[in-house]
C-alpha cells in the first residue's frame, strides 16, 4: 500500500485535516503560515504521497482534472491544440486527459459519458460531425464544457473558434491580387460548418474580384481516404481545367498530399502555381515556402478554452454560455 494522508500527518505531528487542507490548495485560505504550507508539500512529495482523486472529489467536489476530446490526435493541428490546452491547464493547477474520437460521433458520445463517469471537472471538445445528443445532455445538466475549433450555431454553448469565412476570403483575395484567375478549391468534410464557411470565403473572394465561381475548379475528397483520393481528384481537375493557376486548400493535410502528388509526378509546382492554405505544418513550410497561409492562433484558442471552462466550473449555476471568435494571422 502506498503512503496515505494519515502517514504524512503522523510524520509531521499534524492533524489529517491540516494536511488535507494544505495539499488541496486551501492552506492560505485556512490561515496556515507559508512555512507550514511549504513543509507539508515538501514532506508529502518526499514521502511519495499520491492523493486518492476519487476520495478528494467526494470531499471537495473537484478532481482538478479536465479532459480534451479531438477528432484525430495524429493531426498536427490537434496535437498542437492539445499542447496548448495542457499548458494552460497546468498553469491553472489542472491535469488534462486527452482522447481522440477518430471523427466518429458514436465514439465521441461514449468518450463524453465515460469521462463524466470518471468525475472529470469539465470537458473541451472539438466535435465530430453527426448527432450531438451527448452535448445536448451536458447542456441540460449544466455540465461544464467548451467546444473548440468547431461548434453548432443552433446550440447555445461555450465555444472558441476562428473567423473561417473572413480568413479564407482574405487569403484567396491575395491569390487573385497576385494574378491568379483560375483558382482551384481543394476541400473535405463539407458537412462541417467550418469547412463550408471556408468554402464560402473562397467563393466571396472570387465574386468580389469579378471572377465567376467555376464548379469544375472545386475538388472535394472524403476525409477517411483523402490521401488516395487526392491523386484521382487532381488528375480529373487537370483534365477538365488545364488552365488552373492557383490552389486554395481548406486544410493543411490536403495541401501536403497535393505537394506529394506534384513530387511523385515530377511537376514543377513552385513555378507553375500559386498556393494558399488554411493553416500550415513544418513540412509545408519546407515544401512550399512561398505558400500564403492563414495561421490559426492555437495557443490563444487553447488558453481561452481552458479559462472559459474553469470559469464555468467555478460558477455552474449562474454561468451563461460564451462565444469567442478569434482572428487568424496571414503568414
Amino acid at each position: 500500500m502506498g503512503v496515505l494522508l494519515k502517514d504524512v500527518a503522523k510524520a509531521l505531528n499534524l492533524s489529517k485535516a491540516t494536511v488535507s487542507w494544505i495539499l488541496s490548495g486551501k492552506g492560505e485560505e485556512k490561515g496556515f503560515s507559508e512555512a507550514t504550507i511549504k513543509l507539508v508539500k515538501e514532506s508529502a512529495a518526499r514521502m511519495g504521497y499520491s492523493p486518492n482523486l476519487l476520495a478528494r472529489s467526494l470531499s471537495v467536489g473537484s478532481t482538478k482534472i479536465i479532459a480534451l476530446i479531438v477528432p484525430a490526435i495524429d493531426d498536427t493541428f490537434y496535437s498542437q491544440m492539445a499542447q496548448a490546452v495542457e499548458k494552460q491547464a497546468q498553469k491553472r493547477g489542472y491535469t488534462l486527459i486527452i482522447s481522440s474520437s477518430e471523427s466518429n460521433a458514436d465514439k465521441e458520445s461514449r468518450l463524453i459519458r465515460a469521462l463524466r463517469d470518471q468525475q472529470v471537472d469539465g470537458l473541451i471538445v472539438a466535435p465530430s460531425k453527426g448527432e450531438f445528443s451527448a452535448i445536448s445532455d451536458m447542456m441540460k445538466e449544466r455540465y461544464p464544457f467548451v467546444l473548440i475549433d468547431r461548434y453548432y450555431p443552433e446550440l447555445e454553448t461555450n465555444y472558441v473558434i476562428v473567423n473561417n469565412e473572413a480568413s479564407s476570403r482574405e487569403i484567396v483575395s491575395r491569390l487573385v491580387g497576385a494574378g491568379c484567375r483560375r483558382v482551384a478549391l481543394l476541400t473535405t468534410d463539407t458537412q462541417l460548418l467550418v469547412m463550408e464557411r471556408r468554402a464560402q470565403g473562397y467563393r466571396e473572394a472570387l465574386e468580389r474580384a469579378g471572377i465567376g465561381v467555376d464548379p469544375a475548379l472545386c475538388v472535394e475528397v472524403k476525409r477517411a481516404n483523402y490521401a488516395e483520393a487526392i491523386a484521382g481528384g487532381l488528375d480529373a481537375l487537370f483534365e477538365r481545367c488545364p488552365d488552373v493557376d492557383g490552389f486554395f486548400f481548406s486544410t493543411h493535410y490536403l495541401a501536403l498530399e497535393t505537394m506529394r502528388y506534384f513530387i511523385d509526378r515530377g511537376i514543377d509546382y513552385r513555378s507553375g502555381f500559386r498556393f494558399a492554405c488554411f493553416h500550415t505544418t513544418t513540412a509545408l513550410d519546407i515544401l512550399a515556402p512561398e505558400m500564403l497561409v492563414t495561421l490559426m492562433p492555437i495557443d490563444e484558442m487553447g488558453a481561452c478554452a481552458v479559462d472559459m471552462l474553469l470559469e464555468n466550473i467555478r460558477n455552474k449555476e449562474e454561468f451563461r454560455p460564451q462565444g469567442i471568435v478569434l482572428d487568424n494571422r496571414i503568414g
